[in-house]
């Protein structure tokens, strides 16, 4: 499975490990309105 992270509105990274998907998501926390995963 790929997973898609999406940070206000614009897609960051595409990921099939979910290791990377979390550093991803990590990175912008603090800063992002909304971050949206969609599976693929």
């Amino acid at each position: 499975m790929i997973y898609r992270v999406i940070v206000n509105g614009v897609q960051v990274g595409a990921y099939s490990q979910v290791d990377n998907l979390l550093a991803e998501v990590s990175r912008h926390l603090g800063t992002a309105n909304e971050i949206l995963i969609q599976r693929v």
